[in-house]
């Protein structure tokens, strides 16, 4: 079965209202058997995965890959995505994962999918998690957090989605979702909640 995953740190800005909205828009655009499942380390209405580290923000992502977890098709999406259209498209048998927005040389994990095993991620992070958070959270080279470390992990055989599944709110969506966006990324400072006078937006997201 297909597992959608999200993940939910207690402290930040979501909430498990937040997970409630993004499994709703799974189920109005999966029609696909599928289990919806968040990792978290505190409540939320749908099947929960426990947090076993202390990993801050971001990098909470990292424990998608432990060992035997979500080995079978899986389809990430973060909690700042909003769903506006089937999303089949992006499921993938290849670690598949988003083009940065505002830099297309380099990847975005707000958006991934995989099948198979990919705890070598955990692993790379398992070597010394306070210092690659460190080293990685100081925007090196122009990038930042767990998807850099996941890049460098993963580039020899990460793939991108095709164009204009996965846009960006800020450059694709002046007028609302282009046709054929499977999903919308409120990447940056305004996420969805601050954006609720745009019609499309209270529609698609609650």
């Amino acid at each position: 079965m297909i597992s959608v995953a999200c993940v939910l740190r207690s402290g930040g800005r979501y909430d498990a209202s937040w997970v409630a909205k993004l499994q709703r828009g799974v189920a109005r655009h999966l029609s696909l058997p599928h289990r919806f499942v968040c990792l978290s380390d505190e409540p939320v209405d749908c099947e929960r995965i426990p947090l076993e580290t202390d990993w801050p923000g971001w990098w909470s992502k990292i424990e998608m890959f432990r060992p035997g977890l979500l080995t079978g098709q899986t389809l990430y999406l973060d909690l700042d995505t909003v769903i506006t259209g089937p999303l089949a498209p992006l499921l993938s048998d290849q670690f598949t994962m988003t083009r940065d927005f505002l830099n297309p040389n380099i990847m975005n994990s707000g958006v991934m999918a995989w099948a198979g095993d990919y705890s070598i991620i955990w692993e790379a992070m398992k070597v010394n998690p306070a210092g690659i958070i460190e080293h990685y959270d100081a925007w090196p080279d122009g990038r930042i957090g767990d998807q850099a470390l996941i890049e460098d992990v993963m580039r020899a055989v990460a793939m991108t989605f095709n164009p204009g599944l996965v846009v960006s709110w800020k450059r694709d969506c002046r007028n609302g979702p282009p046709a054929g966006a499977s999903a919308v990324s409120f990447h940056g400072r305004k996420k969805q909640d601050d954006l609720l006078k745009h019609e499309w937006i209270r529609t698609a997201w609650n």
